[in-house]
This record gives C-alpha cells, sequence and structure tokens, in this order.
C-alpha cells in the first residue's frame, strides 16, 4: 500500500506540470518574429505544440517539495517518467494506456490499477474552456533556449482543474513555432514555481519494460 501510495504521488507531480498547458489549446503558423496579436501566437504555438506526435520534458518545480523529473510522451497514451531529484529521487514509471510499471534499484514491476487516469493527456487539455481565462500576453523580446532563437511571451491564466491562477512565460521557437520552455509562478499551494524544458526533436519510444 506504502507502494502504492508513492506511485500516486509521483505520478500527481506529474500532472501539475501538465497542467501549466491547461489552460491554452494551441501554434505559431509559421515561426520568425512575433505578430502584432501575441494572445494569437501563443495560442498558435500551443496548437502546434498539441500536434506533436511525442516530446520529451525536464520538469523542476520548487515549493513545499522538489519536483525534479524527465517525462517522455508518445501520443496517445504512453508516458515515462525518471524521478531525477526529490520525492521518489532513482525510481521510474512507464505507463501505457491502463497499465502502470514501475522501477526501484534495476527491476520492475508491474502494479495494481491504472495509474495513467491520474495524468492529463497533454493534447486533450487544450480546452476552448481554458482560453476563456487567459488574459494579459505580452510578448517580451528575445532570448535563446540550448542556443536556439525564442520568442518570449508572459500570460495570466486559471488551471481549468483546479482552478489555480499562475503567471507564466512561455519561451517560443523562432524556427518551430513550437514552445521550448515555460515558466510558471503559482501565489497559491505547495508548488510555487514549476519550469519545464521541451525536446520535441529527439525521437521518443516507450515500450512495456516487462511482459
Amino acid at each position: 500500500m506504502k507502494r502504492l501510495t508513492l506511485v500516486l504521488l509521483l505520478i500527481a507531480s506529474v500532472a501539475l506540470g501538465c497542467k501549466l498547458f491547461d489552460s491554452l489549446k494551441g501554434g505559431l503558423s509559421g515561426g520568425g518574429s512575433a505578430s502584432s496579436d501575441p494572445k494569437a501566437d501563443v495560442v498558435a504555438a500551443s496548437r502546434k505544440f498539441a500536434e506533436l506526435k511525442s516530446f520529451s520534458a525536464k520538469m523542476e518545480g520548487a515549493g513545499q517539495t522538489e519536483i525534479k523529473s524527465q517525462v517522455d510522451y508518445v501520443a496517445p497514451d504512453r508516458f515515462h517518467v525518471k524521478y531525477l531529484g526529490g520525492t521518489g529521487a532513482g525510481m521510474e514509471l512507464i505507463m501505457i494506456a491502463n497499465q502502470t510499471y514501475m522501477k526501484t534499484g534495476s527491476a520492475w514491476s508491474k502494479m495494481p490499477g491504472n495509474g495513467n487516469s491520474a495524468i492529463p493527456t497533454l493534447r486533450d487539455s487544450f480546452t476552448e474552456e481554458g482560453l476563456k481565462t487567459l488574459s494579459d500576453v505580452k510578448f517580451e523580446g528575445n532570448d535563446t533556449v540550448d542556443g536556439k532563437s525564442a520568442l518570449i511571451y508572459s500570460y495570466k491564466n486559471v488551471t481549468p482543474k483546479g482552478d489555480f491562477p499562475f503567471n507564466a512565460k512561455i519561451w517560443v521557437g523562432k524556427d518551430s513555432g513550437i514552445p521550448m520552455k515555460i515558466v510558471a509562478d503559482y501565489p497559491n499551494g505547495a508548488l510555487k514555481q514549476m519550469t519545464i524544458t521541451y525536446d520535441t526533436e529527439s525521437p521518443v519510444t516507450i515500450e512495456p519494460p516487462i511482459k
């Protein structure tokens, strides 16, 4: 039971990061430079992100507990989570449809229940409902992420699930028009800040670790 509780706690930490995109449905149609409508740019970038078949993300959260993990995702329902620090450091989870596997030490084991149900699909969460609370979108200038040129936007929003208000900055690739990084600050709750850096170019495969 303690083991299952820890797994659910770790899954919840991933879900917190996924909620950053709950309020956007989104892609920049092209890349290059910011338009005269920063909100449209952010929505466009998010749509482009939602169309991705796979990606990897490094998540770092600060607050009452530390979150440090890498999440690989393959549409529509495959996740591989590596806990690099904080709660559960050294553990791994693989979730495929309604199957959940956990690695502790060098051994994988299959977990009971449907842990994947606790994680948003990352694309279905880009709802029109979430766009209704998107506000104060501003173009903040140019920057680089891992040596690649990016456009920075700031905005305010509220997560559709839980109604958590947050302020965020998003870095959108100039060439790709796809989100590269997000930093969100939460004024309320145990999580105070979440930083997610995306790799949308490296190939990702996720398979069951055991039969």
